[in-house]
This record gives C-alpha cells, sequence and structure tokens, in this order.
C-alpha cells in the first residue's frame, strides 16, 4: 500500500469535508439573517395600538396563485322569454323575479333561501354569501371559488318584507377566462400581513384603527358597458378611530409593491 497517496488523499478528503461544513455553516447564518431581517421589517400592530386579530394576519395563502381575468355580462333576454314571474332591465343585463312561494329569512337561518337559490335561480350554484341586513340578502357571484367582489354586474339580491323573500335582481358575468396578454401568468399572492401592511405604509392606517377583516377575490379595474377586467385584490375593512362607517380598501394580491384602491 502507498501510504503517502494514503495520507495525501486522507487529508485532501478532511479539507473537503471541512470547506462543506463552513459551507453549511454561512448557509445557515444567512438564512437566518434573512428571517431576523423579514421579522424586524414587519409592523408591531399591537405596539402601533391598531387591532388586527391573528386570524386575519395567520390566514395561509401558499400556493395560491391568481392572475388578471376578463368577463361579459349575461343578456337574460331569452332567458326570461315566456316566463311570467321573471323581467329583465338594464338592457337584458339584470334579471328581476317574484317570489310566490313562501321562502322565510333569519340572520340565523338562511337554510330556505338557499334551498331556492339551487332549485329557483339561474346558475344559483355560483354565488356564495356576501351580506345580510335587515331588509336584504345579498349574494356574491365566484370564479374558482372566489368572489367577484363590490360588483353590480355579477351578484343576486333578495328583497326582504316581514321575515320573507319577496323578489329579487341577478345579474352575472359570463365568459371568465384569463385576459390574453403576453403578460398574464398567474403570480403567487402575497399575504394578508403584507395588505395589510400596505394599507399602514401608505398612511390609510393609523393608530387606534380596527382590521375588520379582510379576503382574497376579484375586483374589477376596468370597467366598460359589459365587459370588465378583474384583477387579484385583497378587499380589506377598516374601522377607523372616531368614525361609525367601516371602511372598505383593496390591495393588489398579486404585485410585489402593491397599489391600494380606496374604494
Amino acid at each position: 500500500m502507498n501510504w503517502k497517496r494514503t495520507k495525501t488523499l486522507f487529508i485532501f478528503v478532511f479539507i473537503l469535508v471541512n470547506i462543506l461544513l463552513v459551507l453549511i455553516y454561512v448557509n445557515k447564518v444567512t438564512k437566518s439573517q434573512i428571517n431576523e431581517s423579514e421579522s424586524d421589517n414587519e409592523v408591531k400592530f399591537q405596539q402601533e395600538e391598531i387591532k388586527i386579530s391573528k386570524d386575519i394576519l395567520n390566514k395561509d395563502v401558499s400556493g395560491t396563485k391568481m392572475q388578471m381575468i376578463t368577463a361579459k355580462s349575461k343578456d337574460f333576454e331569452s332567458y326570461a322569454k315566456g316566463k311570467s314571474s321573471l323581467e329583465t332591465e338594464d338592457s337584458g343585463n339584470t334579471l328581476t323575479g317574484e317570489i310566490n312561494s313562501t321562502v322565510n329569512v333569519s340572520d340565523s337561518n338562511l337554510s330556505d333561501l338557499k334551498d331556492y337559490i339551487m332549485s329557483n335561480v339561474y346558475n344559483g350554484k355560483m354565488y356564495q354569501l356576501g351580506d345580510v341586513t335587515s331588509d336584504t340578502v345579498t349574494y356574491e357571484q365566484t370564479y374558482e371559488g372566489y368572489p367577484l367582489m363590490n360588483n353590480n354586474k355579477a351578484r343576486l339580491r333578495f328583497n326582504i318584507n316581514d321575515g320573507k323573500a319577496t323578489s329579487y335582481e341577478q345579474s352575472v358575468m359570463n365568459n371568465i377566462e384569463p385576459a390574453k396578454s403576453d403578460n398574464n401568468p398567474k403570480k403567487q399572492v402575497i399575504t394578508p400581513r403584507k395588505a395589510v401592511e400596505t394599507l399602514y405604509f401608505n398612511r390609510y392606517l393609523k393608530s387606534g384603527d380596527e382590521v375588520m377583516d379582510a379576503r382574497l377575490g376579484y375586483y374589477s379595474v376596468v370597467r366598460e358597458t359589459n365587459v370588465q377586467l378583474l384583477q387579484a385584490n385583497w378587499e380589506i375593512k377598516v374601522k377607523h378611530k372616531g368614525k361609525e362607517d367601516v371602511k372598505t380598501y383593496y390591495v393588489e394580491a398579486t404585485s410585489s409593491n402593491p397599489k391600494v384602491i380606496d374604494n
């Protein structure tokens, strides 16, 4: 056996192992510094006296990717033809219907209304509950499970009288598809924390305010007569200090430098 060659090989392997250990150590230190830097940049909402629940901040959107979409208003003229309880408005883009059966509605029980929607409303399965007041119940159209937010062209609204649904108005966006553009890939959405921090850094959120809710969906950024361009946004509801009304903001959800829409 050539001991001199073996000794040289041993020294060479020893050096390689040490280099590898040094690289692993440097990598760990670098990652630690990055994580500490990100943590340092986070807004300390409690210290800023801004109320916001952990449930809002910790909503998991890992792996959620979205892109801009286009949609067209449905024309209900042919659908309503021959149906005595249905009429159209807004050049056929809004359907109005009278409810002849008894559909009971209360704040705690909307099961009768849900059954009615699934059985009697055009493509009722595409809607999800949006808002409930003393005299209306509003549903929003969805696309791939996300609501088309604050959109009167994609809405189902019931009129309530004495605890019963008496009529409804419906609008639908059809032909929903990704916007035809070379620069419209699906992108990872930002976290709700980053969206709320965007409000803070743009001075829409201040000490004494309370973030009531944050939800992900599509918001129309271009509205022509019957065609819309919709963008993934975080809808954030804020109760400002000293104000009674709740303010709604929209924050771009797929941008590294998101803009805020003050609705």
